[in-house]
């Protein structure tokens, strides 16, 4: 068996620490009977201000069907708002309330704690250079 890319095992391991990384999180977060799915659909928000329903799943990589299943739940708690786009009706955009942004504020500790126990394998110089790597991985137009 051929041994694999190095671009290949670099996208695995970024797979394995993004799962590491959520699973940590999500645990602390059960603990308190919450999800890690809709807690990254509340952050999504909050950085977007607001997005359709298929613009947060994409951004969030989740399926849209369970993006729209735990949306609802999400509305019902009043922790965002639906409503139709004026450019599309078709189209749903969700916004964050004021109630959800003070629910994702109490989450946050818990998911960086989460986030805490998977880095600090790393030193802090380690920590601040694989910053430095994502930060430059993720920019935009910095693919080619």
């Amino acid at each position: 068996m051929a041994a694999a890319s190095l671009g290949a095992e670099l996208g695995i391991l970024l797979g394995k620490a993004r799962r590491l990384t959520f699973s940590r999180a999500g645990h602390n977060l059960e603990v308190l009977g919450e999800s890690v799915h809709a807690w990254q659909l509340l952050n999504h928000l909050r950085r977007l201000g607001s997005a359709t329903q298929r613009e947060l799943a994409t951004s969030a990589a989740q399926h849209p069907a369970g993006v729209s299943r735990l949306l609802e739940d999400l509305e019902e708690q009043g922790r965002v708002v639906r409503r139709r786009s004026r450019e599309d009706r078709r189209k749903l955009v969700v916004a964050l309330t004021a109630k959800g942004r003070a629910h994702l504020a109490a989450m946050q500790p818990e998911v960086e704690r989460g986030v805490e126990e998977v880095v600090s394998r790393l030193s802090a110089a380690e920590q601040r250079a694989l910053r430095t790597l994502l930060l430059k991985l993720c920019a935009e137009g910095s693919a080619r």
